[in-house]
């Protein structure tokens, strides 16, 4: 029970508000063909311009176009205070995207995380943490090509 306690104390230490401005180091992602396809075959998106290169290049795309909702496989490196979060605690509270423009197989994106807000509510079951991040993708020549906002909730 004294080896639970102190685990539990650890992971409720790292979700406070002072991870408030946290902010990782950049992540390089290359933007590979199969992948797209696989994740959009996932998804259940058989637009051409995700599966065959030819329908992208008719599209005027220099390859094939990566999906939307993309970005949610560049899980490459987590940040330490993930790592720290009970997963059977955790939730997806909600997520959204902001693009500057598309992007394609080929591309190598540099990733970087930031905790923007840590917050706590009473639910009926008890307290809810809520966590914010933000994660901005930049092409090569570092332009910014993505905003990610994501909410996780943690039980307990």
């Amino acid at each position: 029970m004294k080896i639970w306690k102190k685990y539990y104390c650890e992971v409720i230490r790292m979700i406070d508000k002072s991870l408030i401005g946290k902010i990782s180091e950049p992540v390089y992602v290359e933007i590979e063909k199969g992948s797209i396809r696989k994740f959009a075959r996932a998804i259940g998106d058989d637009n051409p311009v995700y599966h065959e290169e030819s329908a992208a290049r008719a599209k005027g795309y220099p390859s094939l176009l990566a999906p939307l909702t993309f970005p949610t496989t560049f899980r490459d490196v987590e940040p330490e205070w993930y790592t720290k979060i009970d997963k059977s605690k955790l939730l997806h509270g909600e997520q959204e995207y902001d693009y500057f423009r598309r992007f394609y197989a080929g591309e190598r994106l540099k990733c970087i995380e930031k905790v923007v807000d840590v917050y706590e509510k009473e639910g009926k079951n008890g307290k809810l943490t809520f966590l914010v991040r933000d994660k901005e993708g930049y092409d090569e020549t570092d332009q910014l090509v993505f905003k990610e906002r994501q909410t996780l909730v943690i039980r307990g």
